[in-house]
């Protein structure tokens, strides 16, 4: 009896030692990795698409800033977008010409936004009166990498979207 016993033994501590994965789940697990790859990689191999999406919550952040400096200074800011590149200029006096940048609150600089290369922007020149009203409705096309993303300034209300 003494050999049927240490059999026992050493079967159950071999059933306990036994963990792992079966061949059907790192079948599965291989699946899920090439899919991943085959579709997701080649998305983050051209950031075109992502700085195309960047840049235009960049404008628009710096739009909704250029509003909200018009209505607080009670002054005209003036907003021009030429070359990829964007500036934001204030006028010195109550309906005066914009000469001087508006500064960056954050770096004391003036406001300017370059767009990353690859990246395209419509040229567009307008203002926010001290109201916050835009001189025109806009619609600023940026584009690049066969993506496009549209930034509109409502007419009357100056709403950024």
């Amino acid at each position: 009896m003494q050999p049927d016993a240490s059999f026992e033994a050493l079967s159950a501590r071999a059933a306990q030692r036994q963990a792992g994965f079966t061949l059907p789940e790192l079948v599965a697990t291989m699946v899920v990795v090439g899919i991943l790859a085959a579709v997701a990689v080649p998305r983050f191999m051209d950031r075109t698409g992502f700085d195309v999406f960047g840049y235009s919550e960049s404008v628009r952040e710096a739009l909704r800033f250029a509003q909200k400096s018009a209505i607080a200074k009670r002054r005209t800011v003036c907003v021009s977008l030429s070359g990829g590149s964007l500036s934001l200029k204030v006028s010195t006096s109550f309906g005066g010409s914009c000469t001087p940048a508006l500064l960056d609150p954050s770096s004391g600089q003036a406001y300017t936004l370059t767009a990353r290369s690859g990246v395209s922007v419509a040229n567009a020149a307008f203002s926010f009166d001290a109201l916050g009203r835009p001189s025109a409705q806009q619609s600023i096309a940026i584009s690049g990498g066969g993506v496009s993303q549209s930034v509109v300034v409502e007419a009357e209300t100056g709403y950024v979207h």
